[in-house]
């Protein structure tokens, strides 16, 4: 076995599984809740300050803003799994490489879709949904939120990087910051000033700027075993592929919620008729959510990432499997404790976003079919988190591509012809069943390869 001089490699190799993952997911579970409950008070302000034709503007942003986030987990995901293993094998060099280049990427990237963006917001907002009615809340919104895109992409890097070399609680601390400036400038900007979406849009993109400046002073540390050097700049191009084919999987998972976002809306507004735009802003709700339950298990994955991939890296493998069990329970119990909430009370969480009535009663059976098997959803996930750290890119990005693509697109096309706007409803939970079925498949089948190693 190495032998580790610093604590948190010590910590990674040593301490229970249990307590470790705890230790390391509770930072970035209350850092994504935060995050999601902002996302939450964002729609709200936004239905409440701007009224409901505006929340489905915000719908149709979702496409535009999970392209740019799906090169951002592949670039944050990607070099944070190849971080951790060199930090197991004690390989800081090879780790400063990793970490500059994907900066150089984040950079490149960033400017490329803020540029496009912008170029062409209009008829891509078009593509993905837009009427006459919804198109100048979404155009507003999305000017701003491209122009800080670059801060968004490298603010996300290095916060994956936080968590990568076993800084948890800053990264924890970073994301609280940028949720507690955003929900304080909401509030003032939208309100206060009545700038409506664009003041929305302003308020995340300072949140960001200042979460991103307590980051970048963190990495200035030459103490710290991921930091600024140059060395680091050095373009690799062996160290880009690591990375572009470990972030893969992530990459996959948000390009292809982005095509089911598109369809999920031009379905409904063909089958909502007149109230197809309605329908895009119930969506819009569930989808707010979801998304709550959904980052507090994100919390999870991203905990067990290090862990994970530390152990790999020094074949520690009994600890991975054990770990791995412990995430699997956790996430469970989260997703199920969820979904009760949802279902007791469904009326009331869609009544914080807008006091639309008729909206509301829409929201009510949406929220309950849609989420009906977050049970099983909890497991999925962490399996393809465990895939991801593990570097087990080929499987990683069958598991992130099939709920959505081989399961949930076929669905969407066939079952709302039968049934309506319940047919996109109901293409949730069918399409989470089968996801669930195949990941099981793999992840028993590497736990036996495990026991053998």
């Amino acid at each position: 076995m190495i032998e580790y001089k610093d604590e948190r490699q010590r910590q990674l190799a040593t301490k229970p599984v249990g307590r470790l993952l705890i230790q390391f997911a509770t930072p970035s579970i209350i850092a994504m809740s935060a995050s999601s409950i902002y996302n939450l008070c964002d729609s709200i302000f936004i239905g409440r300050g701007a009224g409901p034709l505006a929340i489905a503007g915000l719908a149709i942003t979702f496409p535009l803003m999970n392209i740019s986030a799906a090169f951002g987990a592949m670039l944050g995901v990607g070099s944070a799994a190849q971080t951790s293993v060199k930090m197991g094998e004690g390989n800081q060099q090879r780790a400063l490489m990793i970490f500059g280049n994907m900066l150089r990427l984040d950079i490149t990237i960033g400017l490329i879709i803020t540029t496009l963006g912008l170029l062409f917001l209009d008829p891509i907002l078009r593509l993905f949904g837009a009427s006459d009615a919804t198109l100048p809340y979404a155009h507003d919104y999305m000017q701003i939120i491209l122009a800080g895109n670059i801060v968004t992409h490298t603010f996300l890097g290095m916060n994956d990087q936080l968590r990568a070399t076993g800084n948890p609680r800053r990264a924890m601390a970073a994301q609280l910051m940028a949720v507690v400036i955003n929900i304080i400038l909401d509030a003032l900007f939208i309100f206060g000033f009545g700038w409506g979406m664009r003041g929305a849009a302003l308020a995340t993109v300072m949140g960001q700027i200042c979460a991103w400046i307590f980051e970048f002073r963190f990495f200035l540390d030459k103490s710290n075993f991921v930091h600024f050097a140059r060395i680091g700049m050095r373009v690799r191009m062996d160290i880009i592929r690591e990375i572009l084919a470990i972030g893969l999987s992530p990459f996959c998972v948000n390009l292809c919620h982005c095509l089911i976002v598109i369809i999920i809306n031009r379905s409904l507004i063909a089958q909502g008729g007149a109230e197809g735009d309605s329908y895009v802003g119930v969506y819009g709700i569930v989808n707010r959510v979801s998304l709550l339950i959904i980052m507090m298990v994100m919390g999870f994955g991203q905990g067990l990432q290090p862990i994970v991939g530390f152990n790999i890296g020094a074949k520690l493998y009994g600890r991975v499997r054990g770990v791995m069990k412990f995430a699997l329970a956790c996430a469970t119990t989260v997703m199920t404790l969820g979904y009760l909430i949802v279902f007791l009370f469904p009326g009331p969480l869609a009544s914080l976003f807008t006091t639309d009535t008729d909206m509301v009663n829409k929201c009510i059976p949406a929220l309950r079919i849609i989420m009906c098997t977050f049970t099983l959803v909890g497991p999925q996930m962490m399996t393809m988190s465990f895939f991801q750290s593990s570097r087990r890119a080929g499987i990683a990005i069958l598991l992130s591509t099939s709920r959505q693509l081989l399961f949930l697109l076929p669905l969407l096309l066939f079952l709302p012809r039968m049934l309506g706007v319940y047919g996109v409803w109901w293409s949730f939970p069918i399409s989470d069943v089968l996801s669930f079925l195949l990941a099981a498949f793999f992840l028993i089948r590497e736990f036996r390869r495990l026991k053998r190693l």
